[in-house]
């Protein structure tokens, strides 16, 4: 069991690193990427990371990745604000890949909003940090923890990283 897991700088460490060692706790492998030029990352509390590989060197139908994770954090909204086209749209290629092939796609956060963006929300339940909601046709369902709709899992905030992992888990080995 392999997942991929993209980490774009100002990403919400907590969701990232907590959500990683569970994962990996429960024997389960997470490579990371980033769009970045180089390797390293730095996360919205200036931690600095070394990530596995660049999302461009990607080849997601050699890797076999059985998940993708995307953690949120202020880097969601600056994307939608700067419309960082190519790189949005390189994130958007990576989840339509794991959607199209029913993968498991694990959003937390603000991250939920790049999944209804392409409308992989559209009728299924879902939680995001409170205000991302606008941005995702789907139903809403606020008090909720973490969410698993079909192959996708949902999660509101940092402080529901542990129920999101538990998803995870459950949906991927139990």
């Amino acid at each position: 069991m392999k997942g991929l897991m993209v980490l774009h700088n100002n990403f919400e460490d907590c969701e990232a690193i907590v959500t990683r060692a569970v994962l990996i706790k429960s024997n389960i492998k997470v490579k990371t990427a980033t769009p970045n030029p180089n390797l390293n990352v730095t996360s919205s509390t200036k931690l600095k990371i070394k990530t596995d590989i660049l999302t461009t060197e990607l080849n997601l139908n050699n890797d076999k990745y059985d998940f993708l994770i995307l953690p949120g954090g202020p880097y969601v909204q600056e994307l939608f604000l700067e419309e960082n086209k190519s790189y949005l749209k390189n994130l958007f290629n990576i989840i339509k890949y794991f959607s199209q092939n029913k993968k498991v796609i694990g959003a937390i956060c603000a991250a939920p909003s790049f999944l209804g963006k392409i409308g992989l929300l559209k009728n299924k339940k879902f939680t995001c940090y409170p205000g991302y909601e606008k941005y995702i046709d789907g139903i809403y369902c606020p008090l909720s923890k973490a969410i698993t709709s079909d192959n996708l899992i949902t999660s509101r905030s940092p402080d529901t990283v542990f129920q999101f992992a538990e998803h995870l888990i459950k949906k991927l080995i139990i």
